[in-house]
């Protein structure tokens, strides 16, 4: 069972710089909502931390004594959004499998205005990538390089049920991978397209092409994803049933991955967006929505 972790009255005053008098007020007027412990301590979720920040337009930028970081700076580079500092502290704590530390540093940027989008682009394939450059190099095993990989995926999913949704739009996107490679990808857009109010079949990696299409076939999808990381199982034989049910029942389908980054490998599949990074992915949800 996994337990939600919750904020304390002192730890939600020094991340807003504000007294805990002031917090306590807030709680007590219900505009900052709680829980109250057995003993009548006030805690607070993440969630409502940032629906109370997005509606009084600031972030968490003050310092979290409560925080014992391996980087004594890294409240300060947080502040600062220096990534690189962050992405160094999230490879070492990922490579070292501390996914709740990994989990409590995803939880500090997000409160600090850093939506999901952001945290894939800008932290979360920086540090994966810097993971296969050290493969690269022989400065990473192999078992290491998908420790990491498991420990931010996890970490993000244990962070996404806490993250702050739109309403559910009616929609319904289909998200899948022909090779094994883009389970985070995969995970990203699907993800995605749940904060931003749709549905969301995530059929993972490892996918055939037929199996898609037959999900479309049965499903009221209104769009489909698909993500490679890699060309080994882009073969356009195969992508052509896919294709044509998409075709048939007019639904847009999108594709993303380093996999079909290659002009010459895009232009042999029939798609409606590329997407090279989840910002302009989102931007194309939004317009859809």
């Amino acid at each position: 069972m996994t337990i939600t972790r919750t904020f304390s009255t002192r730890e939600v005053a020094q991340m807003w710089n504000v007294s805990e008098s002031t917090i306590k007020r807030w709680a007590d007027s219900g505009e900052l909502c709680c829980l109250r412990t057995p003993g009548g301590h006030r805690r607070f979720h993440l969630e409502d931390i940032s629906g109370f920040q997005k509606t009084r337009g600031f972030e968490a930028t003050g310092f979290l004594t409560t925080e014992k970081w391996e980087e004594p700076e890294i409240e300060e580079s947080l502040n600062r959004k220096r990534f690189d500092k962050v992405q160094q502290l999230m490879f070492y704590l990922a490579s070292q499998n501390q996914g709740k530390r990994v989990k409590d540093l995803l939880e500090r940027l997000y409160m600090r205005g850093i939506g999901i989008v952001d945290l894939y682009d800008d932290v979360l394939l920086p540090v994966i990538e810097s993971s296969e450059q050290a493969l690269e190099k022989g400065e990473l095993t192999l078992a290491h390089k998908k420790l990491v990989k498991n420990n931010l995926d996890e970490a993000m999913a244990l962070l996404f049920p806490q993250l702050i949704r739109r309403r559910q739009s009616g929609k319904t996107g289909l998200c899948a991978a022909p090779d094994c490679s883009s389970r985070i990808p995969v995970n990203a857009i699907s993800r995605i397209l749940e904060t931003e109010g749709w549905d969301c079949l995530n059929l993972g990696g490892n996918v055939p092409f037929d199996a898609m299409a037959e999900m479309v076939e049965h499903e009221p999808v209104n769009l489909v994803c698909v993500i490679a990381s890699n060309q080994e199982h882009l073969v356009y034989e195969k992508f052509q049933s896919l294709s044509k049910v998409a075709n048939d029942y007019r639904i847009p389908i999108v594709l993303a991955g380093p996999g079909f980054a290659d002009p010459e490998i895009l232009q042999q599949f029939p798609h409606d967006e590329y997407f090279s990074d989840f910002r302009s992915f989102q931007s194309y949800i939004l317009r859809l929505s």
